[in-house]
């Protein structure tokens, strides 16, 4: 339900979106959503790479305070002696491949534009299944377009770990969409922006999977005890962030296969 809900008031917002995308602060911007920052790129130490128990330990610690209960035995992250990474050419180019979803989960765009805007600009291939299956369906329901359009959350991890922006916000409310400017025009060749692209800090990216898969643990906790979500998380968010910064750290090859355990 609430899903469909956001995906109405969603529609509106996107008539003026274009290129505009974003969540937390942009990179040379002092404009913020209002969506809470989670400060915790600061609240990781830089001063050297983390061990997958000191990691634990700050994420736990900075959940605390933000009032999400944490589970002491849940399993370790994997560090950087252990962790795998996407290519940042792979990670833009999905970011490209979401965005045009996102235009047809909203009715911007006709199936049939992205399709060949994709096979044209070599990013069918990048396609995964149940996208290709999606966009192939002659008849969409509004459920389909829901859930698509649900990516923006998945794209928005994509442009973060692709630097375009400094923070991710705390998981709470949906992107708002309003921040930068980076993507390309579906209309144009995506080809440079996709060249240009760089992978952040992978600690950075290591930090944001070891917390948001505790959240996720929290937030599936209080559901399934029918409490209320702590800290006015939303779970939906939770699961989908926690979906894409798993593909971004290989817990399985493909998109599609990807899983948020807890």
């Amino acid at each position: 339900m609430q899903k469909q809900i956001t995906y109405l008031i969603s529609m509106g917002l996107l008539a003026g979106l274009f290129s505009l995308f974003g969540c937390g602060q942009t990179k040379n911007s002092n404009t913020k959503t209002n969506a809470v920052d989670t400060g915790s790129i600061a609240f990781y130490p830089k001063d050297h790479k983390l061990t997958g128990q000191e990691r634990k330990d700050f994420s736990n610690r900075f959940l605390k305070q933000k009032g999400v209960p944490t589970l002491d035995h849940l399993p370790l992250v994997e560090d950087f002696t252990e962790a795998k990474f996407r290519d940042r050419n792979e990670v833009a180019k999905k970011a490209v491949v979401l965005y045009g979803l996102i235009y047809v989960g909203h009715g911007e765009k006709r199936s049939e534009e992205i399709i060949t805007y994709f096979k044209k600009y070599n990013l069918w291939n990048t396609v995964s299944p149940d996208e290709r299956q999606y966009l192939e369906k002659e008849n969409k329901t509004g459920e389909d377009n829901n859930l698509i359009t649900w990516r923006i959350e998945n794209l928005n991890v994509l442009l973060w770990a692709l630097d375009n922006f400094d923070t991710l916000s705390f998981p709470t409310t949906m992107c708002d969409f309003g921040n930068y400017r980076n993507l390309p025009n579906l209309d144009t060749d995506p080809t440079e922006w996709i060249a240009k692209s760089k992978l952040r800090d992978t600690e950075d990216i290591l930090n944001e999977t070891d917390l948001i898969y505790r959240i996720h643990w929290a937030t599936t906790e209080a559901r399934l005890k029918g409490r209320k979500m702590p800290a006015v998380l939303s779970e939906d968010i939770v699961m989908e962030r926690h979906f894409a910064l798993n593909w971004l750290t290989m817990y399985a090859d493909d998109w599609d296969d990807i899983t948020t355990d807890t």
